[in-house]
């Protein structure tokens, strides 16, 4: 094949993967809008890392940078962002839980982006079931607390 056929098969393939990129991020802020619309009340982190990467510093210690996909605040509303992870070896013991960068998914690199829809279906059912848990426990409770409110009437009544 000559040069010239190969350079504009090589266009076709970089505008096929820019358009259908772009499509991608459509899609995905709407996801992030219709959950931020939702106004959740709670915080998510999907278990699985989308990325993990391990580079060996100047003094010979690993530096293992971890990045998870969660729903968490950013800027005083829940988005679905990437939350990355530093642990470094020697310090590996005394890394906080809570610590780590978070950047919204629509501004963490196209590889972390792409990673992340992958397991958006997991992240949604597993919100659901959350949500779904809290639900059912305002529900024993709101029951639990009307029970109580007829016994304190009833009582008042006698």
């Amino acid at each position: 094949m000559a040069i010239t056929e190969e350079l504009t098969k090589l266009g076709l393939s970089a505008r096929r993967l820019r358009d259908g990129a772009d499509d991608l991020d459509d899609v995905v802020a709407q996801i992030d809008r219709t959950l931020g619309a939702l106004h959740l009340g709670f915080h998510y982190l999907h278990p699985r890392p989308l990325q993990e990467t391990t580079v060996v510093s100047g003094d010979g210690k690993r530096v293992i940078e971890v990045a998870y996909l969660g729903f968490l605040p950013f800027q005083q509303e829940h988005h679905l962002v990437v939350k990355t992870v530093k642990i470094l070896e020697s310090k590996a013991a005394m890394s906080p839980d809570n610590s780590g960068s978070v950047t919204p998914l629509l501004l963490a690199p196209r590889s972390l982006r792409h990673a992340a829809v992958d397991v958006l279906p997991e992240m949604v059912q597993a919100i659901t079931r959350q949500l779904d848990d809290l639900a059912d426990a305002v529900d024993r409770r709101r029951e639990a607390a009307r029970e109580a409110l007829d016994e304190l009437q009833r009582r008042q009544g006698e």
